[in-house]
């Protein structure tokens, strides 16, 4: 936990992966704000408002139990993922169906 920063009390314990987060986000807004419409946005809200929220939701909320980063990537695991399977193969659908059942006790003939 980081309680200062310079000499400069912090007005909460901050962990090194929120700082982390960040520190990335602003890098992001850095590069970002280079796109024309987001220059206008004032530099505190860019900078500060913005990275804070996202840090904020990133590393505190959880989204089914789970961390959102987390939550994103088993998401887009399942989005990507072959959904048709026939014995743990992947098989490709037809508009034809055939079933065959047999019902035990029974026989054809």
């Amino acid at each position: 936990m980081i309680y200062q920063i310079e000499g400069l009390r912090l007005p909460f314990p901050l962990s090194l992966r929120q700082g982390g987060t960040f520190a990335v986000l602003v890098l992001c807004m850095a590069v970002l704000s280079k796109i024309p419409g987001i220059e206008q946005v004032p530099a505190a809200f860019r900078y500060i408002l913005v990275p804070g929220a996202a840090t904020w939701f990133l590393t505190r909320q959880k989204l089914d139990g789970k961390p959102p980063l987390k939550w994103l990537a088993s998401w887009l695991a399942y989005f990507f993922s072959v959904k048709h399977l026939n014995r743990f193969q992947t098989y490709e659908r037809s508009g034809k169906y055939r079933f065959r059942e047999q019902v035990a006790g029974r026989r054809r003939g």
